[in-house]
């Protein structure tokens, strides 16, 4: 039997979140890896750098992942993309696994990160379109739980198989993670397509039978479904009066629509997410641990699968606190959040006593929990919601090649700053999660409580300071802001735009 409904939401969050989980689970085992004896013999003992180099060329084939998905994805759909990726990520996993010399892990690393680059500008959009826009932020947000999974289990393995020594203890790491994209490789088949996808490019029926599924109806006239089709409808028609459907109005910012304005927001939003500090910590919290605090080898492995699984124990709150304080007011908690934590760790490390020690390890794990509240899930639900129907696979390529290229700058740069600089290394995180603040207050309006396609009327016309404005409040779903703005840019286009709306309803 075909699932729906609730069952059909559950089944798609858990297909969104396992490449989610590829992603947290190759945070957590490159920190086991990189103090691995045997590792670092079979790479000739690379130095701080080569470390560095090593472990961020990863990020650097996920920018690829981001370009390849920037100039084909839009053209077959929302699924396929996301099985190729996957494909790539099971190749690079077999060649790091049977490496044994830098150049092959390295050539592993990038196959790997083009899958995850793919995986990552495409899955945020499937998973936008097409749950149902009341559950969107709910189901949304609990699929990067996931992530948190990945890394804890990662972070345990890492642990446990310290104790074995030898070349199992990393290479069975590397290629754990070919399992979980196996599962995901069979199930994407079996998910919907995008609907708003579908009725982009004339596949009407099939978009329809697609929204009745997420809703668990069966009648197309359900008010609900209804709704969802007028809305898509109106952004379909508002972009084409706007003549803004060309991959190159991305870079353009016509009044009406304001498409760079858009992927400014979401490209300086991911560059928030890792300038944060968050994988500067989740690839070298064992390194860190050993070299800043001072643990032993063994206490920091074992001390960094805690933090895994208190780092997926704060992956819980987000679900149930974004539609309470929105998506701004979680951004800045985070960030605010974040800045004290980094600034507790760079005191308690410039101490460099046994209390501050464990003053240290306590900000750490803090620093987790602020992380999950505001950027864990938020950003890549931020970008797939502000981003145009048309434009929208290939602005999330753009937005998400900003996590990519930061990850490799913040990852390239840790070893060797942090044994340069010491407690001073952690101040740099601590400076930009504070200015983050401000910058989020002024310019980032609030999607919660909003349909995709209300989402657009944010952008119509309106000025880039959303502060006091009615857009920095959490909308209702009931907003008719977008059909206004569709009345008068039709009307200004000289025909009337209900009549298209209703032929588009009478073909559907």
């Amino acid at each position: 039997m075909a699932l729906t409904g609730l069952s059909l939401r559950v089944a798609f969050t858990f297909t969104c979140g396992i490449s989610y989980l590829l992603y947290g689970y190759d945070q957590g085992f490159m920190s086991g890896v990189l103090i691995a004896d045997d590792w670092l013999v079979q790479m000739n003992h690379p130095s701080t750098f080569m470390q560095g180099f090593i472990t961020s060329i990863y990020e650097l084939g996920c920018l690829g992942g981001c370009l390849v998905s920037f100039v084909f994805s839009e053209y077959i759909g929302r699924k396929k993309p996301i099985m190729i990726g996957t494909v790539l990520i099971i190749i690079g996993a077999v060649l790091q696994t049977a490496a044994f010399g830098q150049p092959q892990f390295m050539v592993g690393r990038v196959i790997s990160g083009i899958g995850t680059g793919l995986n990552t500008s495409i899955i945020p959009i499937w998973q936008a379109e097409t749950l149902p826009a009341k559950t969107r932020e709910l189901f949304g947000s609990f699929q990067y739980l996931l992530v948190c999974f990945g890394a804890s289990v990662s972070y345990w393995m890492n642990y446990g198989f310290s104790y074995v020594g030898g070349q199992f203890e990393w290479r069975f790491a590397v290629a754990a993670q070919m399992i979980f994209a196996v599962v995901l490789l069979i199930i994407v088949p079996f998910m919907p397509e995008s609907p708003r996808w579908l009725m982009a490019h004339n596949h009407p029926s099939e978009a329809v039978d697609n929204l009745l599924k997420m809703h668990g109806v069966t009648d197309p006239q359900d008010a609900e479904v209804q709704t969802e089709i007028k809305l898509i409808n109106q952004a379909i028609e508002l972009e084409a009066v706007a003549n803004s459907v060309s991959w190159f109005e991305i870079f353009k910012n016509h009044k009406e629509t304001q498409n760079f304005r858009r992927v400014a927001l979401g490209w300086s939003l991911m560059a928030m997410v890792m300038l944060s500090g968050v994988c500067s910590i989740g690839y070298y919290i064992s390194y860190l641990f050993e070299t800043s605090v001072g643990l032993s080898h063994n206490l920091s492995l074992l001390l960094s699968g805690f933090n895994g699984l208190w780092y997926m124990a704060s992956a819980v709150i987000p679900p149930f606190i974004i539609h309470r304080v929105g998506k701004r007011g979680c951004l800045m908690i985070g960030a605010f959040g974040m800045g004290v934590c980094f600034l507790t760790m760079a005191l308690g490390i410039r101490s460099g006593s046994y209390g501050a020690s464990i003053v240290v390890v306590i900000a750490f794990f803090l620093y987790y929990t602020f992380f999950a509240i505001g950027y864990l899930a938020v950003p890549w639900l931020y970008c797939a919601e502000i981003l145009p129907l048309h434009l929208r696979s290939k602005g999330n390529a753009v937005t998400t090649s900003s996590n990519w290229l930061w990850n490799f700058a913040t990852v390239m740069m840790t070893p060797s700053t942090m044994s340069s600089q010491g407690w001073k290394g952690y101040l740099i995180f601590t400076v930009f999660n504070f200015a983050f603040i401000p910058f989020i207050y002024l310019f980032y309006p609030e999607t919660t409580g909003r349909r995709l396609e209300q989402i657009d009327a944010i952008f119509y016309k309106t000025g880039a300071i959303v502060a006091g404005t009615q857009w920095a409040k959490k909308g209702h779903f009931e907003s008719d802001a977008l059909e206004s703005a569709l009345a008068e840019q039709t009307k200004g286009a000289g025909f009337d735009g209900k009549d298209e709306q209703v032929e588009r309803s009478r073909e559907i």
